[in-house]
């Protein structure tokens, strides 16, 4: 029912301010670059190699956002490292990540509201209208990471989001979090994908350090 991408925002997102969390403000954009790669991973359209993303099938999927990320993949000039495109495609995200609220508001899960910070500036915030899915989300990631479970392709792609995102301590309990974040880190850590996001986000780190 939902791609990787509205389950990552689903988990950063503020239930009832309908804001994005401040533990994952800075890294977001990058995250969902990596998911939005990571569908296209899942339905065979790109292959992942630890420095080479390429296009293995250039059918369209069907979905409009999925198939422009795969045209812009393969009509590049040449083959181009993971953390190329994440970076490409997270400066460039705001259009999408909309399009992704949008569709969690018409699924019934999210709520649109308008808002003007300090009174002026528009804005919109996203409080969660049904809050089961993050529910049965958070419940899902729970118990895999706290029995120790094998994950699957696809759990283990979200895995790598919620640790390159920063949101495990969101997901589980206090007295929880030592070892979750030790068994969420040994799952995630070695993806490539994984090290291709964290050096997105610390490269646009250091960029706005720089203040380029």
């Amino acid at each position: 029912m939902f791609s990787l991408a509205e389950e990552l925002l689903l988990l950063a997102l503020h239930e009832e301010k309908g804001t994005v969390l401040w533990v994952a403000h800075n890294r977001l954009s990058y995250c969902l670059a990596g998911a939005l790669l990571m569908e296209l991973i899942l339905k065979n359209r790109l292959r992942l190699e630890p420095k080479v993303l390429e296009v293995v099938n250039r059918t369209p999927t069907g979905d409009p956002m999925l198939d422009g990320i795969l045209r812009q993949i393969n009509l590049a000039d040449k083959t181009k490292s993971p953390q190329y495109w994440i970076t490409k495609i997270g400066r460039r995200i705001k259009p999408i990540k909309n399009d992704l609220l949008k569709a969690l508001v018409d699924k019934g899960i999210l709520n649109s509201e308008e808002h003007r910070v300090m009174g002026i500036f528009p804005t919109v915030r996203y409080p969660s209208r049904d809050d089961r899915p993050k529910r049965e989300l958070r419940s899902k990631l729970r118990s895999l990471i706290l029995r120790g479970e094998q994950p699957d392709l696809r759990l283990t792609m979200l895995i790598c989001l919620v640790y390159t995102c920063a949101l495990t301590n969101t997901i589980f309990d206090k007295d929880e979090r030592k070892d979750a974040r030790k068994k969420v880190k040994e799952i995630a850590k070695p993806l490539p994908i994984t090290q291709a996001i964290t050096k997105a986000i610390q490269g646009a780190q250091a960029a706005a350090a720089a203040g380029g």
